[in-house]
């Protein structure tokens, strides 16, 4: 599995205390389009927060399921097949210095979203979560429009989305 690495702050593996892991999903279905998340201005893969001792397979399908609705099977989940650490000092203003993991999967499923079986946290409701489906071959172009957004967060997001693209094209050429 392919990673990326970013560490502006310079730090070492021995001053991390702790380590975060996201897991995000690149649902794809047979009409070849992606399922993508729009909240507060920007785009984002379904997924989230590892919970402690929790599988990442497991957290990716309660991670779906709170998000879109859909039920997904394990046989539906593809192995991780990009990862993107980030090397955090002070993470979320505390004195604490984290590696965030973003682990990448594939889930390829024809299922609907159902958002009346959705779990949506509060500041998801408040930033006006939806889906939408992108089709493959535009995603790139429309992952781009979010670049430059004004909430940095967004710009953020986009570029790490867009390099998981990347590796994404690789992998799907590889299967």
């Amino acid at each position: 599995m392919n990673y990326q690495i970013f560490n502006e702050d310079y730090l070492k593996d021995e001053e991390i205390e702790e380590t975060v892991v996201r897991v995000k999903a690149f649902i794809m279905n047979d009409k070849n389009e992606i399922l993508i998340a729009s909240s507060n201005g920007g785009v984002q893969l379904i997924g989230g927060h590892v919970e402690n001792e929790e599988e990442q397979a497991k957290a990716l399908k309660r991670e779906i399921k709170e998000e879109t609705g859909i039920e997904v099977s394990s046989e539906e989940i593809s192995e991780p097949f990009y990862e993107v650490r980030h090397y955090i000092k002070n993470y979320f203003n505390s004195s604490k210095n984290v590696i965030a993991k973003m682990v990448y999967y594939v889930i390829k499923t024809d299922k609907i979203p159902n958002l009346n079986q959705t779990k949506l946290t509060k500041q998801e409701q408040d930033y006006d979560f939806c889906l939408k489906y992108i089709p493959f071959d535009e995603f790139e172009d429309y992952l781009k429009n979010f670049l430059n957004s004004e909430k940095k967060i967004n710009g953020l997001i986009a570029t790490e989305t867009l390099a998981a693209f990347h590796e994404l094209n690789a992998f799907l050429h590889h299967m």
